[in-house]
């Protein structure tokens, strides 16, 4: 399954009234997350389901993880994604996707419950264990997730990480359980996502990096970064035998 695709599917099941979206709301918030990430000395970012983009980052993410802060604000949820182990990364979008669908199937709880994972992220050009805390923070007047908060930390258990760990916490009761099981989402997610699939398709007919950039407009750096990953993922030694391998795959029909 492509989790990047049913994430966004069960963001289409929302319906969204933008006349009902008051966005001062967001910026009330702002200070607030601004302030708590310099105390905390936590990476704090809200997501907006509607728009589907990142209306607030914390600053700091350039001073705790060496972010650079003028590509999240261009490149938006794509950069934070390429932050991610990308052994990891499928898990990550697969624990994401089961959190989204659980808060959707229980709105009773939607306030009182976090998503709660462990993943290797890249602080300093090293790969390190983080740990990343997501919440509701609004819905909008029809009970609609609206706006999602998230704190991402370095773990303070830097052990190796074996496997990607999520749960799910009741932190109005204190219970900590595990991830729903839904049949659908068992085995592994595909080998690449979506964005993967479509950089590789360019690659293969003959697009340059650069040519790349231009038709997704995401950066040139970007597109090299999915490339060395898709090198990685698929265990081969160039772009070439990457290619071959997807196309006997049938990652790229």
């Amino acid at each position: 399954m492509d989790y990047g695709e049913e994430y966004g599917r069960l963001l289409d099941s929302q319906v969204f009234c933008p006349a009902e979206l008051d966005y001062s709301v967001l910026a009330r918030h702002a200070g607030q997350l601004s302030t708590m990430a310099e105390v905390a000395n936590s990476g704090i970012s809200v997501f907006d389901m509607y728009r589907r983009n990142h209306p607030f980052v914390s600053r700091n993410f350039g001073r705790l993880f060496k972010y650079d802060l003028s590509r999240i604000d261009a490149e938006d949820a794509e950069y934070f994604n390429l932050q991610i182990h990308p052994d990891d990364f499928p898990a990550v979008m697969r624990n994401g996707v089961i959190g989204l669908r659980f808060v959707l199937e229980n709105l009773s709880v939607v306030f009182d419950t976090k998503l709660v994972c462990e993943y290797r992220i890249n602080v300093s050009g090293r790969w390190v264990r983080g740990i990343e805390q997501m919440q509701v923070l609004e819905t909008d007047p029809r009970g609609n997730i609206w706006l999602a908060l998230s704190v991402l930390d370095m773990s303070p258990n830097q052990t190796p990480l074996e496997r990607v760990e999520a749960k799910l916490y009741n932190f109005k009761t204190g219970e900590l359980f595990p991830l729903p099981d839904y049949p659908e989402y068992e085995g592994e997610a595909v080998a690449l996502t979506s964005r993967e699939k479509q950089v590789l398709k360019l690659v293969r007919d003959g697009f340059l990096s650069k040519e790349i950039s231009e038709q997704l407009r995401i950066s040139v750096h970007t597109v090299n970064t999915y490339r060395q990953r898709i090198i990685e993922k698929l265990n081969v030694n160039n772009s070439l035998e990457a290619i071959r391998l997807a196309m006997r795959l049938g990652l790229l029909d």
